[in-house]
């Protein structure tokens, strides 16, 4: 999560003497008053003009009695108001939650009666289904719907600061896992290690804003999840913040040129979807000069087209909520050559190496480190991880050991250092008695010139992979033919003990509301297809199998 300016002495100087969410808020209103603050479907907001939003907000919170450690929970969808509630928290030291739109609302209900907020502003057609029950079981909840609700409360409070003394190990927001799995789990993060987080990363980013105009950064990701670390960072630089109500390629390209984006935060499916966007060509994205990616793995072939596309733009790094950004980067400079193009697959498919203050050690199943070159559990030692899940002991003791975060993920140090992530252990796929890690599998498709997103999951006893299709590949091609050709393919680029049992393409591969590829959901799409005979790779040319099919 890159942002401008950051190598600059005077942000480097504001940050190591700012202390908390607010001071960093308020340094934005007073030193950009005039300056265009946030875009989103109402129009535009000066920093003068959020700050009043933002501080009657406040002051509705301060009439209800809401006081400094209260939690204040948003239920809306990526709209503004979103971003005022945030900021009316950093405020008034209430601690901030979102939940997502996409969240079953029995979830959300769920988890509301277990943390007991003391506000819920919400939109509601979100909240209809469990608001009767919210009354219910939270008598005392201050209640605020979006609308004319919401505005009204705002009219009939003049401005005013937040007078609560913060300081910056007070909680200021609690970060909402996605839930894709169950509940979501929440972690209590401190203004301390927030800020750590930002201070790391403003030793490795060296970028500097447009010389001639205002320096504008988009949420290509919502701000209920990756999206809000781009907050503290735009107010720092004192950037223009654009909020689409949605996250499709056309959307995106529009809002791009329209408001000449300098910086864009974009999930892999984004930029994969921009590029298999065929009106792309139609939209000036020139204006563009950074583009972080994040929220799970990039597949190589696909951000070495983007760089061939846009240009060196592109930077990743390593994290998660419970160990913040940045564990490892992968800057714009280090995925390119010294032409400028795209480096090769053994680079690109890594997340980098590890930033100074970090430790990453690869260990066994005992927890035990693993030699160089070995493959197995990734742990994580940074002074900005979490202390634990929010009133969950148990799930904490899973994921925190010795004071190492056990990511989750599995993957192994190269003789070069860079870090190679092969995707969540939960995810492998067990073939003929043999682990298979799908990314290993998956980056493979993503070289042949069809394939849009793939995706490897067991079905039953066999690995399966599923696939959708770019654009140019949809119409005019036997789609049966083609899975038969693509497992040719695959047999020919792959060890006989990575392929896959089939292959089936799909008109779409789900995706969870922050564009991530839902595995889950493709092993029941499976589950329901009607069985049929599987294209199960054979001996011969795979190239000339392709060449006959497709001229």
């Amino acid at each position: 999560m890159a942002f401008p300016s950051l190598r600059s002495l005077v942000v480097r100087f504001l940050l190591s003497r700012l202390r908390t969410a607010r001071s960093v808020a308020r340094l934005a209103y007073r030193r950009h008053a005039h300056k265009p603050a946030l875009i989103d479907r109402r129009g535009t907001l000066t920093y003068a003009q959020l700050q009043e939003r933002v501080q009657r907000l406040q002051a509705w919170m301060q009439a209800q009695g809401v006081k400094k450690g209260d939690v204040v929970f948003t239920l809306l969808p990526e709209t503004g108001e979103q971003y005022e509630a945030r900021l009316a928290t950093f405020e008034n030291g209430t601690i901030f939650a979102s939940f997502h739109k996409h969240l079953p609302a029995d979830a959300a209900l769920a988890t509301m009666v277990r943390v007991r907020p003391a506000v819920l502003i919400h939109d509601p057609l979100l909240s209809a289904p469990i608001l009767q029950a919210v009354r219910e079981q939270l008598p005392g909840i201050h209640l605020l719907a979006l609308g004319e609700d919401y505005e009204q409360a705002l009219a009939q409070h003049a401005p005013a600061p937040g007078t609560a003394a913060l300081h910056e190990d007070d909680i200021f927001a609690l970060h909402m896992t996605s839930g894709t799995t169950g509940l979501p789990k929440s972690i209590g993060y401190s203004n301390r290690k927030y800020l750590d987080s930002v201070r790391l990363i403003s030793k490795s980013i060296d970028f500097r804003p447009p010389a001639s105009r205002q320096d504008v950064n988009m949420l290509g990701l919502p701000l209920t999840g990756p999206g809000s670390g781009l907050v503290l960072p735009t107010l720092l630089a004192g950037a223009t913040l654009v909020m689409p109500e949605d996250f499709s390629a056309a959307t995106l390209a529009a809002l791009i040129q329209k408001h000449r984006v300098s910086r864009a935060f974009l999930s892999p499916s984004a930029i994969i979807d921009l590029l298999d966007e065929p009106t792309l060509g139609q939209y000036d994205l020139s204006s563009l000069t950074h583009v972080p990616y994040g929220s799970e793995m990039m597949p190589a072939p696909k951000i070495a087209e983007a760089i061939r596309r846009f240009g060196p733009i592109f930077q990743q790094g390593y994290g998660c909520l419970e160990a913040l950004p940045p564990i490892t980067w992968l800057l714009p400079h280090q995925h390119v050559d010294a032409q400028g193009q795209p480096l090769g697959n053994d680079i690109l498919s890594t997340v980098g190496r590890v930033m100074p203050g970090v430790q990453v050690v690869i260990r066994d199943e005992q927890f035990a480190p693993l030699p160089l070159g070995q493959m197995g559990l990734i742990t994580v030692l940074t002074p900005v991880r979490f202390d634990g899940y929010w009133l969950d002991p148990e799930k904490t003791q899973e994921t925190l050991r010795d004071g190492w975060v056990v990511m989750g993920d599995v993957g192994y140090f190269d003789a070069a250092g860079y870090l190679h992530v092969l995707g969540r252990s939960a995810d492998r796929v067990l073939r003929h008695g043999q682990w298979l890690n799908p990314r290993e599998v998956e980056e493979v498709a993503h070289t042949h010139p069809a394939v849009k997103e793939a995706c490897l999951v067991q079905h039953g006893a066999r690995a399966v992979l599923v696939l959708s299709l770019r654009q140019s590949w949809r119409t005019g091609h036997d789609w049966q033919a083609l899975e038969h050709d693509l497992a040719q393919y695959l047999a020919h680029k792959l060890p006989a003990d990575h392929q896959p049992d089939d292959v089936r393409i799909v008109e779409e591969i789900p995706r969870s509301f922050l564009n991530k590829m839902l595995r889950r959901e493709v092993r029941l799409m499976l589950e329901a297809a009607p069985a049929r005979v599987a294209h199960a790779p054979t001996t011969g040319s795979p190239t000339a199998s392709l060449s006959a099919a497709h001229p």
